[in-house]
């Protein structure tokens, strides 16, 4: 580009002197020859200096800022986290079911911290995943301990919360005695394998005689269970 620029200018202040003596021959003849020449350069080099300059001003790119956007934040909907937990209206649940209960009530504690209404699951019967026959009848005990500061009595059901009830009532009432504070209950519940080959589980808590539900564990909100399988008869 630079050589193409000196180029024209050449050309163009070959052009200007030549016009430029051929004009001197109007003037008067007393004039001296080396102030026509000066004066004549003088001129063309005005003129190829203002030439050049706007052609390079016409050449030279302007350049043009484009605005960027600012980067649209995408919004991330929420996570929602299932939940399985007893919702206090003991229906059965048609998920699967979870550890952890909401049953136990936000009143449960005393006024010295500790907890009228607890239970510990302390032994049981058929353990987890133990094998019947399809109707196979067989017997669930589990033996609880009352580390709660209220006495159970008989008014007091074992019931149930969701999953499978295997042929079992959804509420067991407690025998005809009071447990006091350490004091140890067997309950039975008579139960039958279902008819069909599979994994069953049965989720069970305790309600007290005011209506109150809880069940084991440090918050006494956990349920304990029975949970069998069925093969087929051969």
């Amino acid at each position: 580009m630079q050589r193409k620029y000196l180029i024209i200018v050449i050309v163009l202040f070959l052009a200007s002197l030549l016009a430029s003596c051929s004009g001197t021959d109007t003037v008067a003849t007393e004039a001296d020859p080396n102030q026509k020449v000066t004066f004549a350069l003088e001129t063309v080099y005005a003129q190829l200096t203002s030439t050049l300059q706007s052609m390079q001003a016409a050449a030279s790119p302007t350049a043009t800022v484009t605005p960027v956007p600012p980067p649209t934040a995408t919004p991330v909907p929420p996570t929602e986290t299932p939940t399985n937990t007893f919702d206090g209206t003991l229906t059965a649940a048609a998920a699967q079911p979870a550890q952890e209960s909401a049953a136990a009530p936000a009143n449960n504690n005393n006024s010295d911290g500790k907890k009228c209404y607890h239970a510990n699951l302390e032994y049981e019967t058929v353990p987890d995943g133990t094998e019947f026959l399809q109707g196979q009848p067989f017997t669930k005990v589990w033996r609880l301990k009352n580390i709660g500061s209220c006495d159970w009595n008989r008014n007091f059901t074992l019931r149930f919360i969701d999953g499978d009830l295997m042929g079992a009532g959804s509420s067991i009432p407690f025998p005809d005695e009071t447990i006091p504070t350490w004091g140890y209950l067997n309950i039975e519940v008579p139960m039958k394998a279902p008819l069909e080959v599979g994994t069953y589980r049965g989720n069970w808590m305790i309600v007290s005689d005011d209506g109150k539900i809880f069940g084991i564990g440090p918050d006494a909100k956990s349920w304990f269970w029975v949970d069998i399988k069925v093969k087929a008869d051969k």
